[in-house]
């Protein structure tokens, strides 16, 4: 099959990327393109993941718009796919020997590649191979959704070094325990109709997965990664590397997926468990809202069990996303003043509440008074204007 340029796509490339990515195993008709028939082909899952091959062709699309047309690092949308691929089989490999070993060179006459070339390649392979944004801030694409975290992958770090970095672990004595009595509690006040209803806050789409449940004061949004078609795949494809004794390597999990099954499962359990139980019918009728209005990823109402998990992950201990949760709880429990005179109060519930009823009470205070002294400067002038200008008693 002949390469296909990326200014095209067609019906080939979701069952290719998914072979790259996940290691499908495909029939002949999603082979050449076609209707897929075969219940026990992965391709049957094409469908499920229509979110994600959406923001595969925008990420293509920002990387033709800013890579230049004479010559550039990939050409074809097999060129990602090998691009992916070197990844997959190399993740000790740092960026600069990527930029070496993870591209065809140019045609002989051609331009060679130069460092903005294979940047804005690289950053296009992690975009589409672990969903996140690698590339410093003034070469991010802006055709994608808004995210807040931009951790550039430096040159002399591997690649498996980098997505450690990216996710690192933290321990939280309430977050951590899902068995402890105090997490149940704690959880609920977490749901996504409290944040609404006492913060107010609103929830935005991001792609880049290192920005879930991000909560930005100033805007008064929570980030919400919504590509859960994309992380359930993952767990399909990591749900037998687990032995049972150790927990996989970092390299043995990029040669299957690069994200950390864990993080996985605690962003799918912060979704459907925490913010949006989906056993609670208001939580789960704000989800559908806010998935509508957010062109969040239609899978992410859906909840699956057996076929991604195993025996073991019922409940989610948080160790990825722990410190998250407690900044939303905290903010829950004290929330930070807005407005210009609550800002100059105390930052303490308590106090707060205090410190305003007590400059209402001083404030229709002072407006009594000065109606009062209105009142009486009126009769003192009324009084003053009789006594000057008597009114003469009628003649009798």
């Amino acid at each position: 099959m002949a390469p296909l340029r990326l200014e095209d796509f067609d019906n080939t490339i979701p069952p290719q990327l998914g072979r790259v990515l996940w290691g499908w195993t495909l029939c002949r008709d999603c082979e050449g393109g076609k209707t897929c028939v075969d219940q026990t082909c992965s391709g049957q899952r094409i469908p499920k993941l229509q979110r994600y091959f959406q923001f595969y062709k925008a990420a293509v699309a920002g990387y033709l718009e800013e890579a230049p047309g004479t010559s550039r690092a990939l050409n074809s949308h097999q060129d990602v796919f090998k691009a992916i691929a070197t990844l997959k089989s190399q993740p000790e490999m740092t960026k600069s020997a990527f930029y070496e070993n993870g591209f065809s060179p140019p045609p002989d006459g051609a331009r060679a590649l130069d460092q903005a070339d294979l940047l804005q390649a690289t950053t296009l392979v992690v975009r589409v191979f672990v969903m996140v944004e690698s590339s410093p801030l003034q070469h991010s694409s802006n055709r994608l959704e808004a995210g807040g975290f931009k951790v550039p992958w430096r040159d002399h770090v591997p690649f498996s070094q980098y997505l450690d970095n990216l996710f690192p672990k933290t321990t939280h004595r309430i977050f951590s325990f899902a068995d402890g009595e105090s997490f149940a509690d704690t959880k609920v006040e977490l749901r996504a109709t409290k944040l609404r209803k006492h913060l107010g806050v609103t929830f935005r789409a991001t792609y880049d997965i290192r920005n879930h449940l991000v909560y930005d004061y100033r805007e008064n949004t929570v980030d919400i990664y919504h590509h859960t078609a994309f992380l359930k795949e993952q767990l399909r494809s990591t749900k037998e590397l687990l032995d049972g004794f150790s927990p996989p390597t970092t390299k043995a999990i990029i040669a299957v997926g690069p994200l950390p099954r864990q993080l996985i499962l605690e962003t799918l359990d912060s979704i459907q468990v925490v913010l949006f139980p989906l056993s609670e019918p208001k939580s789960k009728a704000l989800l559908k809202s806010v998935a509508a209005s957010c062109s969040f990823d239609p899978d992410i109402s859906s909840f699956e069990f057996s076929s991604i998990r195993n025996p073991g992950e019922e409940k989610t201990n948080y160790v990825y996303l722990a410190e998250r949760l407690a900044a939303l709880y905290h903010e829950m429990q004290n929330p930070r003043p807005r407005g210009w005179l609550e800002q100059q109060m105390q930052r303490r519930s308590g106090a707060r509440h205090m410190m305003m009823a007590t400059l209402i009470g001083v404030g229709f205070a002072v407006v009594l008074g000065f109606l009062s002294l209105v009142l009486s400067s009126y009769q003192a002038w009324v009084a003053y204007q009789a006594w000057k200008h008597p009114v003469a008693s009628p003649p009798g």
